[in-house]
C-alpha cells in the first residue's frame, strides 16, 4: 500500500532563514518539477523498497498456490515488471501531466518545506519505518500497538487519526486500489486469462465491490505505518506536520505524488494481470 506521507530521507540542506532573490525562485519554479521532487524527496531510494514488497506478496502468492502456470518463477516476474528505472520512467510521466494542472508556488512551497529540519526529519522517519515494515511481524506489531493506543485514549493516536483526516490520505489509496485492482483485471483479459472476457464496465464493477476491503485496509495500514514512523516525534513536531499536510501546499504535493505513482501502479498492475493470464496458459510475458 503506497502512502503519501512514505516518504524517504532527503540530502538537500535546510530551507535558508532569508528568502532567495527573486531570480533564483524563478528558476527553482521553471525547473521540471517531477525531477525537483525527484531528487528533494530522494525518491530513488523508494523504488528498490516498492519492488522487494511486490516481490514479496508474489513470492508468499506462488508458495500458497494462488498463482497457476508454470514458467519462471512468479517472484522473479514480477520483480521484473518492477524494475526501478522503469517505475522511475512512469512516475515522472505521471507527475509531470498532473503538474500541468496545477499551481506551480504551492508545489514550490512544499518541497521547501521537505527541505527543511522538521521536513527532513520526518522524510528520515518514513524511510525509515518503511524498510522496517519489510521484516516478518513488524507490520502486524505497528498495527496492534495502534489499535492498542486507541482504545488507551493515548494522544498520539488521536494525533495520527486527525493526520489522515486532514491530509485526506485514505481517499486517494481506495482510488489507486481501485485503479490497480481494473488495471490488473484489464491486463488479465488482454492475456486471455478469462474464459469470457468481461467488459469494462464489469471489470469496474468488480473492482469496485472490493472498494470496502481496500478502504479498511489502507486505513489500518497508514494508522500502523505513521504510528510507527513517527514515534520518535513530539506532540508539538507532529502537529506542525499535520499543519503543513492539511495546507493548500501540502495538497498539492500529494496529488502529484499520487498521480506519478497511480501511473506506476496502473502501468505494474496491468502487467501483472498479463503475465498471469499468459503464465496459465504456458506462456511468458
Amino acid at each position: 500500500m503506497l502512502t503519501i506521507l512514505g516518504l524517504l530521507a532527503v540530502l538537500a540542506p535546510p530551507v535558508p532563514a532569508v528568502p532567495p532573490p527573486a531570480d533564483v525562485h524563478l528558476v527553482q519554479m521553471q525547473q521540471d518539477p517531477a525531477d525537483r521532487m525527484w531528487r528533494t524527496l530522494d525518491l530513488a531510494a523508494l523504488m528498490p523498497i516498492l519492488q522487494e514488497e511486490a516481490v514479496t506478496e508474489a513470492a508468499r502468492m506462488e508458495g500458497e498456490g494462488l498463482i497457476a502456470g508454470g514458467g519462471l518463477p512468479w517472484a522473479r516476474v514480477v520483480a521484473r515488471i518492477h524494475d526501478t528505472p522503469r517505475m522511475e520512467a512512469l512516475f515522472r510521466a505521471g507527475v509531470r501531466d498532473a503538474a500541468a494542472r496545477m499551481d506551480p508556488q504551492l508545489v514550490d512551497r512544499a518541497l521547501a518545506f521537505h527541505g527543511s529540519g522538521l521536513g527532513q526529519r520526518v522524510i528520515r522517519l518514513e524511510g525509515s519505518a518503511r524498510r522496517a515494515l519489510l521484516e516478518d511481524g513488524v507490520e502486524d506489531q505497528a498495527r496492534a500497538d495502534f489499535a492498542r493506543a486507541l482504545r488507551n485514549g493515548d494522544p498520539r493516536a488521536e494525533q495520527i487519526v486527525q493526520l489522515i483526516d486532514g491530509a485526506d490520505l485514505i481517499a486517494p489509496n481506495v482510488a489507486g486500489g481501485l485503479n490497480a485492482a481494473i488495471a490488473f483485471s484489464r491486463g488479465y483479459a488482454d492475456g486471455g486469462g478469462f474464459d469470457m472476457a468481461p467488459d469494462q464496465q464489469q471489470l469496474m464493477a468488480d473492482a469496485w465491490a472490493q472498494r470496502d476491503q481496500i478502504e479498511a485496509e489502507a486505513t489500518v495500514w497508514l494508522q500502523g505505518f505513521l504510528m510507527l514512523a513517527y514515534g520518535p516525534l513530539s506532540d508539538a513536531e507532529l502537529a506542525d506536520y499535520a499543519q503543513h499536510a492539511a495546507s493548500a501546499e501540502g495538497q498539492a504535493l500529494s496529488q502529484l505524488l499520487f498521480a506519478g505513482f497511480d501511473r506506476v501502479f496502473g502501468q505494474t498492475s496491468y502487467d501483472m494481470g498479463m503475465a498471469a493470464a499468459l503464465r496459465g496458459q504456458g506462456q511468458q510475458l
